[in-house]
């Protein structure tokens, strides 16, 4: 995979990787510079540090390839989970309808049958035909027998075709119902089977990391000390060319101080005057050094952190916070689940108004921009963060598990508010449901551009 087609991915974790590998890229000309202008024993400390940071970069490179493929089952299982759940969302209003259905058939059903009997009874009541002697003893059940049949003959048959067609509407529509019901479980085994799926993929990125954090910190702390020798390198050659033009300004101006005085001494001969000031401007030449051969292409370079000496591996969440080139933050810090849902149907009807990122519970949520954060929960969302931007513009985050900095009032960007879970109509996945209000709250934006150029 080329670097250019890693530029395109990155999570809190996996970005980490691409700013160490583009400080490496950038880094390696200094060390070519450092080795060339150096003695034969640094030369050898410096191969040995660049073989070193080589080696890291392989096995971060590693790392990385392995997280890619990791990111991309946990949206790809991400992408399944919600599809099955608007899928059971669709399928419960169906069977909902359904149902409807079957009971007022149902009801249809017995009333013809209510109808039925009647007009039998009534039949069987006005009869002044005597009872067939095809009933044997029981005479009652051959009336019956007879009012039944005269109710057919005598032109009731409209009301029993009824009574039929009500009959086969109710065995079909109970029979699809019987189907939408089986199709129901399924749905429900394949949502609980793709978050159960993304919860493995995200704790997944997570262990990858782990393994990989002390070589990022290593290499970070050897980049540096590359980084703080070439500055001193660079400091001590600014010096030297300092040293050499003031060694070179105080021999001219000697040289024109030996060459005034040898013209206002006008009784001295041409030959002599040209005499003593060949000899002042020798005098001069020879007390300025012959100078150095220096790199053109050597310049002062972006200022950098010095390393320290003993530096150790930093914890995890002491990472810096990811930030789009606006400044815009990410709202998670640390692996989720991301896709393009904004504008789906909702379970509560209406359309999806952010987007529902998939994350471990406890994952921190951090405020995208500097402004006023309010905290309270809502019937629909359950617990929720309220981020009133400086800019002007409003973030609607739910669905957490508990809250962070709350009565802080305003807070800077990237600080955490909140804490991934799942109140209110989650549905037991864990995820934050974030909303982008462009320049105040109603003006609902597809929030998945900014996210993935801040978070990827």
């Amino acid at each position: 995979m080329t670097s250019g087609m890693r530029a395109t991915f990155s999570r809190s974790s996996v970005s980490r990787l691409k700013v160490v590998r583009r400080k490496v890229l950038w880094t390696l000309p200094v060390v070519l510079l450092l080795v060339m202008s150096s003695t034969s024993g640094a030369q050898s400390e410096l191969d040995q540090v660049r073989a070193t940071v080589s080696a890291l970069q392989d096995e971060i490179d590693e790392y990385l390839d392995q997280m890619i493929a990791i990111q991309a089952r946990a949206d790809a299982a991400g992408v399944r989970y919600w599809e099955a759940d608007l899928a059971l969302y669709e399928l419960n209003v169906e069977i909902v309808e359904l149902s409807q259905r079957v009971a007022g058939i149902d009801a249809d059903v017995a009333e013809l049958r209510r109808q039925m009997i009647e007009i039998a009874v009534q039949r069987y009541i006005d009869s002044t035909t005597p009872p067939s002697i095809l009933a044997g003893d029981d005479i009652n059940r051959q009336a019956a027998v007879d009012a039944l049949a005269r109710f057919v003959r005598e032109g009731s048959l409209d009301i029993i075709d009824d009574y039929r067609r009500a009959r086969d509407d109710l065995d079909q529509a109970q029979a699809l119902l019987a189907e939408r019901a089986r199709h129901q479980q399924e749905l429900i085994s394949q949502a609980a089977a793709a978050a159960a799926e993304v919860q493995a993929e995200l704790n997944a990125i997570g262990s990858v990391y782990l393994e990989i954090a002390p070589r990022l910190y290593e290499q970070d702390r050897l980049l540096d000390g590359l980084e703080e020798a070439e500055r001193r390198r660079l400091e001590e050659e600014l010096r030297r060319r300092q040293a050499e033009e003031a060694r070179r300004l105080e021999a001219a101006r000697a040289a024109a101080a030996v060459a005034a005085e040898a013209e206002r001494r006008a009784a001295l001969t041409a030959e002599e005057a040209g005499r003593i000031a060949g000899e002042a401007v020798a005098q001069a030449a020879a007390a300025a050094p012959e100078a150095p051969q220096v790199d053109p292409g050597a310049g002062a370079l972006p200022p950098v952190r010095p390393g320290e000496p003993g530096d150790v591996a930093v914890p995890v969440a002491e990472l810096p916070v990811l930030q789009a080139a606006s400044g815009w933050v990410c709202p998670l810090a640390g692996p989720f689940s991301h896709f393009d849902d904004f504008g789906d149907p909702r379970h509560y009807g209406g359309w999806h108004k952010g987007n529902d990122l998939i994350a471990p519970t406890g994952t921190p949520v951090l405020a995208v921009e500097s402004g006023r954060v309010e905290h309270r929960a809502n019937r629909i969302g359950g617990n929720s963060a309220y981020l009133f931007a400086d800019s002007g513009n409003y973030y609607y985050n739910t669905h957490l598990s508990a809250y962070e900095n709350v009565g802080a009032g305003w807070v800077p960007a990237g600080a955490v508010i909140g804490y991934v879970g799942d109140s209110g109509n989650a549905a037991g996945l864990p995820h934050l449901h974030f909303e982008y209000h462009l320049g105040g709250r109603g003006n609902h934006i597809n929030p998945y551009p900014i996210v993935h150029e801040a978070c990827f």
